[in-house]
């Protein structure tokens, strides 16, 4: 049978591995202490219970009544027994009496150790929420324990176990057991009422953090990362920005003879990393992100977020990369759709775009030309020019008082003038309907 001192030192082995605190431990020991002293009495009688960890003792006071009978039980005490915890005790006393869990037996002790390490279990959990709730989108550092069927690495990160999934880990690499990991914390989930650690080292965040780790200027602010977009372990593009008119951030970040970006490389399986300046301006940035190719102009198309890119003829392969990483990595780093065309492809399409212009602006002038309106004679049409209404459109949209102002005419007249652009243009925009 367990003693109470040897009780209380597995508990404390138990909670220091744990990184549980010696006041949620003690707790833990009163409620386990507790439970196997109602497992003995039942839970209508109301015992006392204490646990100094420092002594490694354990108090336990059970109500008894002081019996006329000449018995001494679990629930009653004889009058002479009594005399030892009272002064002149009565037949009917309740006296709390000290018993000890040696005493409580075999099945109560039983219930303690499960008790306890159910306590132990819920304050692990929160100690592993607490610690690294905070250190969500943080780099963790690790060894492989063990790989499942599925690929997916279990990783020993000190208080407790982290899950690398396959899908998370970059083509290609292969831990054995005991090998050193670097990752990020991407997530924490509850399984089965138990927090999982996810990791990550295919996340762009992971990079990011990587440069935090490995670039003094980063880790102290004074260069910041604006983006990165991988396709990991083959390439990779990194934005970059400093307040800093004397520091250039790509080469603080590149390194002496790329020393620093190499370090970054090598950890993520020679990923190719492309260090590029972020900026404020959505058309240099884009520029940047599209290098090693040189850009001869841009259009933006904001309605659809777009930017088409024209580069030299012999440059259009270099811009879209192989496979079109190159432009699909620029148009994920800078969250812009990316159209890449050639010059000579965009001669042609710009030409087209002209003629598309001038036949919309000759259709609207067709339209909307004031001289379509049979109520207006040229000398009308000269005032209301002069006061800016060139065209049906904002003739239909003006009010009483201006066409009165700008025609010389009355009010009633005005209306007329008004209704009629209105009444030509709902015409003609119906036959243009009928048409389509």
């Amino acid at each position: 049978m367990i003693s109470s001192k040897e009780f209380i030192k597995a508990a404390e082995d138990l909670g220091r591995e744990k990184g549980i605190s010696r006041d949620i431990l003690t707790q833990a020991l009163y409620e386990a202490i507790l439970a196997a002293t109602y497992k003995k009495i039942g839970k209508y009688l109301e015992p006392e219970v204490s646990v100094d960890i420092d002594r490694g003792l354990i108090n336990i006071l059970i109500p008894k009544e002081v019996s006329e009978t000449n018995v001494s039980n679990w629930y009653e005490i004889t009058i002479d027994e009594a005399k030892e915890y009272k002064e002149n005790p009565q037949y009917g006393d309740i006296l709390m009496v000290p018993t000890t869990l040696e005493a409580l037996g075999r099945q109560s002790a039983l219930v303690a150790k499960q008790k306890l390490i159910e306590k132990l279990k819920d304050a692990e959990k929160q100690v592993i929420l607490d610690d690294f709730q905070n250190k969500k989108g943080e780099i963790v550092n690790g060894t492989i324990l063990k790989t499942d069927k599925d690929g997916n690495f279990t990783i020993n990160i000190g208080k407790t176990e982290a899950v690398l999934p396959r899908k998370e880990t970059i083509p290609g690499e292969f831990f054995n057991r005991n090998d050193y990991v670097r990752a990020l914390l991407l997530d924490i989930k509850i399984v089965k009422g138990w927090p999982q650690l996810v990791l990550s080292r295919t996340h762009p965040n992971f990079l990011k953090k990587l440069f935090e780790a490995e670039i003094p200027e980063v880790f102290e602010g004074i260069i910041e990362v604006k983006g990165a977009a991988r396709e990991p372990g083959d390439r990779a593009k990194v934005a970059v920005y400093s307040t800093n008119s004397n520091i250039d951030p790509v080469g603080a970040c590149i390194g002496v003879k790329g020393a620093r970006i190499s370090t970054i490389s090598d950890e993520l399986k020679k990923e190719k990393i492309d260090v590029i300046e972020w900026s404020a301006d959505p058309v240099k940035y884009v520029c940047n992100a599209i290098s090693p190719a040189n850009v001869s102009l841009t259009n933006i198309i904001e309605d659809d977020k777009t930017i088409e890119i024209v580069v030299p003829d012999d440059q259009l392969s270099l811009a879209i990369g192989k496979k079109g990483q190159n432009v699909r990595l620029a148009a994920m780093l800078t969250e812009w759709r990316l159209d890449v065309l050639k010059e000579s492809e965009y001669a042609e399409i710009r030409t087209s775009r002209l003629e598309e212009q001038e036949q919309e602006l000759k259709e609207f002038y067709e339209l909307y030309n004031l001289e379509n309106l049979d109520a207006l004679d040229h000398n009308m049409i000269a005032k209301l020019i002069e006061r800016g209404i060139d065209d049906l459109e904002k003739l239909s949209s003006a009010s009483v008082d201006e066409i009165v102002s700008a025609l010389e005419i009355d009010e009633d007249a005005a209306v007329g003038v008004i209704n009629a652009a209105i009444d030509y243009l709902t015409a003609k925009l119906e036959e243009l309907d009928d048409e389509e």
